[in-house]
């Protein structure tokens, strides 16, 4: 008999859902416990639906984020004897759906007396400057120093979403978790899309250019994380949070970094441009910056945020809790994970429009 109900937001359409959402959905079903957890995906669109349903015997719920009433009684009105948990890999950007599901996760205890687990996706977004390109920063965050993340603007990238849940869950209503993974790179093994955003926007931008380019003068570092890695984070804390005596931070200390990889923008824009002339995609293995003309088109509205920015973090606490990354700098990390995202780019088509974090 299953021990806990486990709700998986998954939108087929933005970033997080089709891919961190999808490689978490299959690697908690490949688990050897899997018949421990009863299963539930939240996904928006009835086809995609139906082939969650099909392709793995998993129930599903069609709704969205903004459909706030079945988003709350989804995570109200689960199984009274099991322990919920949500695990919102939609959007890391939209605080009424994250209030929907603070609030079902409440009134569920309320009536219960058990406290809901969410586990939340953000991103290092919240931690970005306003570089355009031009400079290293030297800040890096870690997550022991929560109260720099917490100092962040509510209004910034990610931070009204993560504002909510780590009150309500300082508050006692739920126990809650907080993710903030960097860029995140490799090949996902969900149902749906199995490539993320940025590697396979520079990588269409340096085939459409014939050439690898970076934003402004490239100087910004940032960090990244295989999506595997990504996942057995998000897996260790959910075994943590059902065990007998759990151990993670949670609440207002529940902030957790990830990154395995850091990386200077043009010296990322160079190992994409030395792989795919080596390849024999593009004419030129030397790099340059985007023209104001090519940047938008090549890398959407936000490309000085996600592309000319700093964002610089440091995991410890997932470490602490006996977190092994099996890729990073020198093995097998975001460099070497290039030429396999350009396979994965052309088969899900070199000509795609870059998509930026608005559109989520």
């Amino acid at each position: 008999m299953a021990a806990c109900k486990v709700l998986i937001w998954h939108k087929e359409s933005a970033l997080a859902g089709r891919f961190i959402g999808g490689t978490l959905l299959t690697s908690l079903l490949a688990r050897e416990d899997r018949e421990r957890f009863d299963i539930t995906v939240l996904i928006r669109g009835e086809e995609r639906a139906a082939l969650i349903g099909d392709r793995l015997a998993l129930k599903t719920v069609v709704a969205d984020l903004s459909d706030y009433g079945v988003v709350s009684a989804a995570a109200e009105n689960a199984d009274v004897p099991l322990t919920i948990v949500v695990i919102n890999a939609a959007n890391s950007d939209h605080p009424a759906g994250a209030k929907a599901i603070i609030e079902g996760l409440t009134k569920r205890k309320a009536k219960t007396g058990k406290t809901g687990i969410y586990i939340h996706s953000s991103g290092t977004g919240a931690l970005t400057d306003d570089a355009k390109g031009e400079y290293k920063s030297e800040k890096v965050y870690d997550d022991e120093h929560v109260e720099d993340i917490q100092a962040i603007p509510v209004d910034y990238v990610h931070r009204s979403c993560d504002t909510a849940i780590s009150a309500a869950g300082a508050a006692g209503d739920i126990r809650s978790y907080i993710v903030m993974p960097p860029m995140i790179y490799g090949r996902g093994t969900g149902p749906f899309h199995r490539t993320s955003v940025q590697i396979p926007a520079l990588i269409r931008s340096a085939i459409k250019l014939k050439q690898a380019c970076y934003y402004g003068k490239g100087l910004p570092w940032w960090n990244a994380v295989h999506v595997q890695d990504l996942t057995n984070l998000y897996l260790i804390l959910l075994d943590d949070a059902l065990s007998a005596n759990p151990k993670a931070p949670h609440g207002a200390d529940g902030f957790y970094f990830c990154p395995t990889d850091s990386f200077e923008w043009k010296q990322l824009a160079h190992e994409i441009g030395t792989r795919l002339y080596k390849e024999g995609v593009i004419l030129t293995a030397e790099v340059r910056p985007f023209t104001t003309e090519e940047v938008e088109d090549a890398l959407g509205s936000w490309a000085a945020f996600a592309y000319g920015s700093n964002s610089r973090s440091k995991a410890i606490k997932a470490h602490k809790l006996g977190w092994k990354p099996a890729h990073g700098d020198g093995s097998d990390g975001l460099f070497e994970s290039i030429v396999p995202e350009y396979h994965a780019v052309l088969e899900e088509g070199k000509d795609q429009a870059p998509i930026v974090h608005f559109d989520e």
